[in-house]
């Protein structure tokens, strides 16, 4: 009886361990967890802007929309009459739509804090996770690679578009009332980077 007692507690020990590792490493229980929470979430998003200082420059307001279940997710942007000023190539009242995967996640202690508060910005910024999305807004179409490792969150773009392409790196932070993405890109004509023009923008979320 002590024996079978004793195996029983060395096999939960073993198994215990084990998927204290496979958590450690690769957010083995973090991902199977996660793989039954469906999510929605809609905020407003703000572009200030081009030229603060030009009277006739002005922003750009409206929403975002992410929705979907485990590591799956659908994103939907919307920029109020922005299809009045903008090129049909690059944006129309359809908005922009991605279609993403996160490929690793793992919960962390400030992960189950902005649960037990609600507080779905500090939930994104104190979970870790790496993962990918493809977008399509008007004649173009890109990906973006996007990664937060707890310190740091942010990612990487390429658009390809029907006349011009865009690549790119972006930084997320977490401001006192909303989420400031600051971007560094470059934009230029199709398969001509060498007269490559470099945009420095920070929109807010």
């Amino acid at each position: 009886m002590n024996q079978k007692i004793l195996i029983t507690a060395l096999v939960l020990v073993v198994g215990l361990s084990t998927l204290a590792v496979l958590e450690v490493s690769n957010g083995f229980i973090s991902g199977l967890v996660f793989d039954q929470i469906p999510y929605n979430y809609t905020a407003k998003v703000w572009i200030p802007p081009t030229h603060p200082d030009d009277p006739n420059s002005s922003s750009l307001g409206g929403f975002y929309k992410i929705n979907g279940k485990g590591k799956d997710f659908q994103f939907y942007l919307k920029l109020s009459g922005a299809e009045e000023s903008e090129s049909p190539l690059d944006y129309t009242a359809e908005g922009l739509n991605g279609t993403g995967r996160i490929e690793e996640i793992k919960v962390t202690s400030g992960t189950i804090y902005s649960l037990l508060t609600q507080d779905v910005r500090g939930t994104m910024f104190n979970t870790i996770f790496h993962g990918y999305m493809n977008m399509t807004c008007a004649a173009w179409t890109g990906v973006t690679y996007f990664k937060n490792d707890g310190k740091n969150f942010g990612g990487n773009f390429t658009i390809d578009g029907t006349m011009t392409d865009w690549e790119g790196n972006y930084t997320l932070k977490w401001e006192t009332f909303r989420i400031a993405a600051t971007a560094d890109y470059l934009w230029y004509p199709n398969n001509q980077k060498s007269v490559a023009k470099r945009v420095q923008r920070t929109y807010y979320l």
